[in-house]
Formats: C-alpha cells, structure tokens, sequence
C-alpha cells in the first residue's frame, strides 16, 4: 500500500517533467540552449492559484546530446494535443508565450515565462487554466526552478531522475521503450 502511494508522486513528477519539455516547441526548439550535461537539482511547486502547493525536490543526470530527443517527446505531445502558440516574446535569457492545448474533452490555456541560461539555472512559470475544471480546478500556478548541481552521481546514468522518497527512473529508457 504504501509502495502505491510512493510511485503515484513519482510518475506525476516525470509527467510534469515531460509536459514542461512540452513548452520546448518545435518553432522554439532551436532558440532555447541545451541544458548543461551533468545533475541538475530541480523544485517544482504546483498549486491552485499563486503561490499554492508545496514544493517537490528532484534531480535528474542529464546528457546534453540527448536532450534534443527529450524535447521531442514534449513536441509529441504538443502535436497529439494540438497546441498552438501566441505572444511569443524573446530577450536575452528570457522567453514567454500564451499557449493552448486540447486534452480530450478539456481545453487548457496558460502563459510561460521562462527565465535563465540553461548552463547554471533556468526558472519555468506556467499559469494555466482549465475549461472545465480539472479535478474541480479552474486555475493552477506551476514554477519548476532548477540548478546544475555538478557531474552526475556514481551509478547514475544520463535520464535517470531521482523523485521525493528516492524512487528513480530513466525517462531515456521509457521514451525508447516507447517507439518499439
């Protein structure tokens, strides 16, 4: 029972992870910069409104070369939900949009801003509404901050992410398992 309740958070923070690949659009693929090789420690905080929810810590040992084949799972997923985005507004080490996304029978609206060089830190800050309501949610406030921490631990292998009570996973793994 309480395996259960351990891998439930675990597959949502993987999910989260890929959704946020997802805000890597195709069109905007080649402006963001890869994230540095190496572990990088990453807190995510959702919540209803500003500011709710508590946040989770996670890592993840990342190899720069194969991050452009985690982007693409994030553009499959924008495709299989038909995304669009608007507002599209660039400066240095920042971009935002207001984007869209059918999910079934609920239509999902949010502006992304996100902050940072993708060598030491970046910030993602989605605001996000639900038409209707997910899980009686109309609104939801989602910030991932993360930081390179370093080189990979010994024993990790580049896709491997660490989630709160210890549980790892390798999202290379379940994105090749996926195409066989």
């Amino acid at each position: 029972m309480h395996r259960a309740f351990a891998i439930a958070p675990a597959i949502a923070a993987v999910a989260a992870i890929a959704a946020a690949a997802a805000f890597a659009p195709s069109a905007l693929a080649q402006e963001l910069p890869k994230r540095k090789s190496g572990l990088w420690e990453i807190r995510m905080e959702s919540g209803a409104g500003k500011g709710g929810g508590g946040g989770h810590l996670m890592t993840q040992c990342v190899d720069q070369s194969r991050d452009d084949a985690f982007r693409q799972m994030g553009q499959q997923m924008e495709r299989e939900n038909k995304c669009t985005r608007t507002n599209v507004q660039r400066g240095p080490n920042r971009l935002s949009f207001d984007s869209s996304c059918d999910f079934g029978t609920m239509k999902t609206t949010a502006k992304t801003v996100i902050t940072g060089d993708f060598n030491s830190a970046y910030k993602m800050e989605i605001q996000s509404r639900y038409d209707p309501p997910m899980m009686g949610l109309k609104e939801g406030t989602t910030v991932m901050e993360a930081k390179w921490a370093g080189a990979c631990k010994p024993g990790q292998r580049p896709g491997d992410v660490t989630v709160p009570g210890g549980m790892t996973m390798n999202i290379y793994d379940m994105m090749d398992a996926k195409k066989k």
